[in-house]
């Protein structure tokens, strides 16, 4: 298969990637993030730390999401609680009895290699929390090198390493190296008001349907292992063009000039600068796109931080760079239905302002079928979702004006 017949299949794989990030994130309410983190991860093989507090269901998506990769093998590891490296590898030890010329027997223990040494996906929870006695067996895993030990070298099959914690490192200790290779960093926050409730709703649905002796897993078809790693395999294959090189490059000088946080470690770090075009192509990948835009550069977010403070500077800053037809898109709609306009007022039961609440409604609507039109496949998808939206807003303000809805 040459290269570009395996970009075209990893591309064709982009519809069922959105099908399983939504059922995920149905059960995981406002978890997108750990989501597309974690896919992310997988496509551009580099690593990804979520920082976040205890019960903000960090794990719980992890684990959700890498069920749907079928055949992938995942393993976790709670880090303070190793006593040694090879607690990571070591699946069972044995004894060995070996008769030796004098007559004598020599007994040996041997280590069979399983648990990390088998996975294609590990998480390290509370790590940096690491033990310095295991951080050597940590960096191989790390680094994706061959796992050797005790004189056996067995090939590392892992597609990416995903790190939690509730802390970022000490300054100036042994896990900094560690955090400096960490390329994609989520910060998890706890569910907003509407977030508490929407849990809520899904949880006593989920009951319900155990109750009525249905299935609780979801029928959404699961990714296979083969297929992500055609997705790894395709991603160094998606075009990035000068132009996007040198939009990157100016948005991290814009950075410098930004007095109000220091980035000049962004600047000097060269493999990251190197890991943005990964993740970068990845996301594109991801989106069905077979060419690195500026909208992929959302995902910089993720990437330039140090510290949590930067983060608000960087979404500010790259807003202009990454805004999508999508975005246009749900801007109308949020602008038609904004509490105390038009529209809001009429489907709260006023009929005065009927006539001009359907004629917003249908320049709303034909906005967005405009929009539509510029749109990527993905978007426009997105964009037709928000079009039966509208549809139904418009049926409601009818119903108002005719009397069927009080």
């Amino acid at each position: 298969m040459d290269a570009n017949e395996l970009l075209q299949k990893a591309v064709s794989l982009a519809p069922k990637v959105k099908a399983i990030s939504q059922d995920v994130s149905r059960r995981h309410i406002q978890r997108d993030d750990i989501i597309k983190a974690t896919w992310l991860a997988i496509v551009s093989g580099r690593p990804a730390f979520f920082l976040g507090t205890p019960g903000v269901d960090k794990t719980g998506t992890i684990k959700a999401m890498i069920r749907k990769i079928h055949g992938a093998v995942f393993y976790e590891a709670l880090m303070p609680m190793l006593s040694s490296g090879s607690e990571l590898i070591v699946e069972s030890t044995s004894l060995r009895e070996k008769q030796e010329p004098d007559g004598g027997k020599t007994i040996s223990t041997v280590d069979k290699l399983g648990r990390a040494a088998s996975a294609h996906i590990f998480f390290g929870d509370e790590i940096w929390k690491t033990p310095d006695v295991a951080l050597k067996m940590l960096f191989d895993l790390f680094n994706m090198d061959d796992i050797r030990h005790d004189g056996q070298v067995v090939h590392n099959p892992l597609l990416t390493f995903l790190a939690a914690s509730n802390e970022l490192p000490e300054p100036e200790s042994q896990l900094e190296a560690l955090w400096s290779r960490m390329s994609i960093r989520v910060q998890v926050n706890s569910l907003n008001r509407f977030g508490k409730k929407q849990l809520v709703e899904a949880r006593l649905n989920r009951y319900r349907e155990t109750a009525e002796g249905e299935k609780a897993e979801s029928k959404v078809e699961t990714l296979t292992l083969e297929e992500a790693k055609m997705l790894k395999k395709a991603r160094p294959f998606v075009e990035i063009s000068e132009e996007i090189i040198e939009t990157v490059l100016s948005f991290l000088e814009e950075l410098l000039d930004d007095d109000s946080s220091d980035f000049q470690w962004a600047w000097d770090d060269d493999r990251r600068f190197g890991r943005l075009f990964d993740v970068m192509q990845a996301n594109a990948l991801l989106n069905g796109r077979t060419k690195v835009t500026k909208t992929d550069m959302s995902v910089l977010e993720w990437m330039l931080w140090d510290e949590p403070g930067q983060i608000a500077v960087l979404k500010a800053k790259l807003a202009p760079y990454t805004r999508t037809v999508l975005d246009e898109a749900q801007e109308v709609i949020d602008a038609l239905l904004a509490p105390g306009g038009t529209v809001d007022t009429v489907l709260g039961g006023n009929r005065s302002k009927a006539v001009e609440a359907l004629t917003q409604a249908e320049e709303a609507e034909k906005e967005l079928k405009r929009l539509k039109g510029e749109a990527d496949a993905q978007d426009a998808v997105d964009i037709e979702a928000l079009l039966t939206q509208l549809s139904d807003t418009k049926k409601d303000i009818i119903a108002v004006v005719t009397g069927q809805k009080k």
